[in-house]
């Protein structure tokens, strides 16, 4: 006779009524986890169609306003753009429309403006943060407000997926900064990129840190 608490195999049959029994009590549950499960993979799927289709619209929208760029109609064009990122916002395309608005107010001086458009709610997001962030800072540039910019200029290098990029991004953040006059924070950056001999700026960070060092000898 087998011991308390051991366990002994059940034969072919046994264990076939056994299971029986047990779906038999059970398959009332079974049944409604059935169906959550098909509720849950049809919900998923309803959105990421959603997503799709207001991608798709998105691009729509942008392609839209920029014709009428091309057309030089540009009261129309920032009105569709206006629309386009906030609407989208979030998408590619309304973060692409962003990006085309703020263009527009930067070619008409209108640097706050530019600013501000493209950093509504959400519209730095997404695939394209780098892009968006370096716009930020050329918007801060036409401000003169250097500090600033050279902030959304090393933002862009934390976002950027390219090395090549993350590059440019901090030595415009370094010029940014010897702009502005803060030499030290210009110093450091340009430290950092003379120190990779292989990199695109090691050599105009050379000539950048021996400005910095004949600026520091005359004062």
């Amino acid at each position: 006779m087998p011991k308390t608490g051991t366990f002994v195999p059940l034969d072919g049959d046994e264990a076939e009524l056994k299971y029986a029994d047990l779906f038999e009590r059970h398959k009332e549950h079974l049944g409604w986890l059935g169906i959550v499960i098909i509720l849950i993979g049809a919900g998923v799927w309803f959105y990421l169609r959603s997503e799709s289709i207001k991608s798709q619209r998105a691009e729509a929208a942008f392609e839209a306003a920029v014709q009428s760029v091309s057309s030089g109609n540009i009261p129309l064009a920032e009105s569709d753009l206006k629309k386009a990122a906030l609407r989208y916002a979030g998408t590619d395309g309304g973060t692409e429309s962003s990006m085309a608005l703020a263009k527009i107010y930067y070619q008409q001086s209108k640097f706050q403006d530019g600013i501000d458009a493209l950093k509504a709610p959400a519209a730095d997001k997404g695939d394209m943060q780098y892009e968006a962030r370096l716009l930020v800072a050329a918007g801060y540039e036409g401000l003169t407000k250097w500090a600033d910019a050279a902030k959304e200029y090393e933002a862009a290098a934390s976002s950027a997926r390219f090395a090549a990029d993350k590059q440019s991004a901090l030595a415009s953040a370094a010029r940014a900064y010897q702009a502005g006059g803060d030499k030290a924070a210009a110093t450091k950056i340009w430290n950092q990129l003379v120190a990779d001999p292989k990199g695109t700026y090691a050599t105009e960070a050379k000539i950048r840190l021996g400005e910095l060092e004949a600026v520091a000898a005359k004062t």
